[in-house]
């Protein structure tokens, strides 16, 4: 579409507004023939104007995460001299203070993403599905238990027997858990929060349920 041409070419400034850029746009022939309607004109510029400032923002984000890698950075903490003079503050109009409202708020929505992100993690992870999983059989399970290898060393007394799996899953607590996980990067990201982390663990944990055991039914 012509007109769309027109905003990509002559509006590249997202703290314009219609009223600005109209006398601008109007000596351009893709303005003066074209057949949309003014209200429709406008909502192509808002549409254009809302495309600028994300791609701004974006870029924004971007320095954000160079300079704050931890989710327990403070805005206090950046280099606010060299982010006040950076390409997309200075496209957006930022001042400080509305630079540390957009700060807060891109950290607010990066925390979300990371718990969510934390989550998955859980649910992904074979180890903590298994053993989790496996805590809330009762007793020995279905099966009574998994039989232990016998070698000719407790084949005599107190050898053999079986091993009940329930016991072993109690022994891997939530420390042994965070062993597995602590070289994702999921996990690292609260590191800054680890009692909190450990009641997220211990809070997946019991909500798994029991492993649906197969019983055998002789024919």
């Amino acid at each position: 579409m012509l007109f769309k041409s027109l905003l990509t070419d002559a509006v590249r400034d997202p703290q314009t507004t219609w009223d600005v850029i109209v006398p601008s746009l109007s000596i351009d022939p893709r303005f003066r023939n074209s057949p949309l309607s003014v209200n429709a004109q406008i909502s192509l510029f808002n549409a254009h104007i809302t495309h600028l400032r994300a791609k701004h923002l974006a870029a924004l984000h971007a320095i954000f995460e160079a300079h704050a890698p931890s989710l327990a950075t403070f805005f206090n903490s950046l280099p606010l001299d060299s982010l006040l003079s950076a390409l997309p503050v200075k496209k957006l109009g930022f001042d400080i203070r509305s630079l540390e409202q957009e700060f807060e708020r891109w950290q607010r929505e990066r925390t979300t993403d990371s718990r969510k992100a934390f989550d998955e993690m859980l649910a992904e992870n074979s180890f903590v599905e298994f053993w989790g999983k496996l805590r809330k059989i009762g007793g020995e399970g279905v099966d009574g238990g998994v039989k232990a290898d016998e070698t000719e060393e407790d084949q005599g007394e107190g050898g053999g027997g079986k091993v009940d799996m329930k016991v072993l899953a109690k022994g891997v607590d939530v420390g042994e858990i965070e062993k597995v996980l602590k070289n994702d990067k999921r996990y690292i990201m609260f590191d800054h929060v680890p009692d909190q982390r450990e009641r997220w663990i211990r809070t997946y944990l019991s909500q798994l349920s029991a492993p649906q055991l197969s019983v055998h039914v002789p024919k």
